[in-house]
């Protein structure tokens, strides 16, 4: 390992993912709220979990090199931040890398697709003020798979890499590989150059797992095997996050080599040529809610999974549809159902009543028109709890979350654990923290394009489903002008 005696290595992160579809502005709490820590509680917080800063941590002290933490938050996902938000955020890590000074280098862990209400490029904001603060130290940055990466990010910054796996399962290795460039770097022994090849295309998310027989698994296998090659030292591929409106956006194939640009350019375009010729395969079939519902009934035995992955709360919605729950309890009431719900009224009221009462409730849809209104029903208060969990693994794993005040409710036979905050969905822990295994039930609802594969691969059957959202998996269905991003896109125009 490079040697790395007596470098001083600034360490934090900030990510986010935007989307321009979700009507949600996300508030400071919104970061707070989730695995968030600054200065030495990072080290405290972080460290040990699967984490990008953890995995720095793991390397730097291995090099010799001492670790100076910034801040470091995963506040998911949602519509825009708020431009008070942002600029919290922003300065705090800014003034601690300020307090910092002198250092040798610098790893920040990024998602590479916020949003706020001032920028679309929020992290190429931020880099070009760490590269001014930093001069010519090395400054390496990790991104999220789906990351929208900028020229001005590339500019700002030496080092890039991704996630290599979806569901996103390596934080804390992507973190070693990037800081591990990084000390190479300072040591001299590698003089990093980058490429990026971006197409004007977007993909839904269902076959970008990089486990089983997927397109996705067929890009991972090319990146590493270029990798293997000793061709480039990193290879990346960003499909993108494709709820957004902004300019330039587009998969995008990147490719880092010691020194020589051209082949860095060669390998960037093998990867983008990888995404499109594969294109069609990247396309999903879904279900109409009633069709999926009536096909699950007469399956057998077992759970079946209804994906409503139209409201995911990882990809920037609130997470709040009841939908699928009124069709539920509607084409089947006598069939036992797990469902979640974001919606702090009925959180709240549930709350008041305690657990045992039985109370009338107007349930979910508040976010979006084309959910309806809310439903109007009578619950059972089976258990009230603080709505705290511990994600077991992804890119939070080890570390906790916040539901808010969270209630479980029965409806009918239809069990709803009803959230005041969205959290990501990388398992069943929700469920869990309210008390039940889901898997005990005929339906399981996910509000996730893809996890739910990993999570719950002993379901007996499982449905995307054709429902509204800002998170919908039909890409070209999607009611929205494309204003900033200005150009023809797979696969609006074919």
């Amino acid at each position: 390992m490079a040697s790395g005696e007596g470098k001083r290595i600034a360490v934090g992160g900030l990510l986010f993912e935007g989307n321009t579809l979700s009507p949600v502005r996300n508030l400071l709490t919104t970061f707070t709220n989730n695995p968030y820590a600054e200065g030495e509680d990072m080290l405290r917080r972080f460290a040990g979990t699967d984490t990008e800063p953890a995995g720095a941590f793991s390397v730097l002290p291995a090099t010799g090199a001492t670790a100076l933490p910034l801040l470091y938050t995963h506040g998911g996902a949602g519509g825009r931040v708020t431009a008070e938000a942002w600029t919290s955020l922003r300065d705090n890590l800014l003034a601690r890398l300020r307090a910092a000074m002198p250092v040798d280098g610098v790893y920040l862990a990024l998602h590479g697709a916020m949003l706020t209400e001032t920028t679309d490029d929020p992290e190429g904001e931020l880099l070009d003020a760490v590269r001014e603060l930093v001069g010519n130290a090395p400054v390496a940055v990790s991104c999220d798979m789906h990351a929208h990466v900028t020229m001005r990010m590339l500019e700002a910054a030496d080092i890039l890499v991704g996630y290599q796996l979806y569901p996103h399962d390596d934080g804390h290795e992507t973190g070693q590989r990037a800081t591990g460039l990084l000390m190479r770097m300072l040591a001299g022994e590698i003089r990093p150059r980058m490429s990026v090849c971006k197409l004007p295309m977007i993909l839904p998310a269902q076959k970008q797992r990089t486990r089983g027989a997927t397109p996705m698994r067929e890009l991972y296998r090319l990146a590493r095997a270029l990798e293997a090659s000793g061709q480039v030292l990193s290879a990346s591929y960003f499909p993108v996050q494709p709820w957004m409106d902004v300019e330039d956006l587009g998969v995008t194939g990147l490719a880092i080599t010691d020194g020589d640009e051209a082949g860095a350019a060669r390998a960037a375009e093998t990867l983008a040529r990888a995404f499109w010729d594969r294109r069609l395969d990247f396309e999903v079939e879904t279900t109409p809610v009633d069709a999926a519902i009536r096909a699950g009934l007469a399956v057998q035995d077992g759970f079946v999974v209804l994906a409503d992955a139209a409201d995911c709360t990882g990809g920037g919605a609130r997470g709040d549809s009841a939908v699928v729950l009124a069709r539920l309890l509607a084409v089947a009431p006598e069939a036992s159902a797990a469902v979640p719900v974001v919606d702090p009224e009925t959180a709240a009221a549930a709350h008041r009543a305690g657990e045992g009462a039985r109370i009338a409730v107007k349930l979910g849809n508040r976010s979006v028109a084309a959910y309806g209104e809310p439903l109007a029903l009578e619950a059972e208060v089976v258990r009230l709890f603080g709505g705290t969990f511990t994600y077991r693994g992804g890119i939070m794993g080890g570390t906790e979350a916040e539901m808010g005040p969270t209630a479980w409710l029965r409806i009918g036979r239809a069990d709803v654990v009803v959230a005041t905050n969205p959290t990501y969905e990388y398992g069943d822990e929700q469920f869990q923290a309210a008390g039940f295994d889901p898997r005990t039930r005929r339906f399981v609802v996910v509000k996730n394009p893809m996890n739910y594969q990993q999570a719950f691969a002993g379901a007996s059957a499982m449905f995307i489903l054709d429902a509204p959202g800002p998170t919908t998996s039909g890409l070209a269905r999607i009611a929205v002008p494309r204003a900033r991003a200005g150009r023809p896109y797979w696969p609006f125009e074919r």
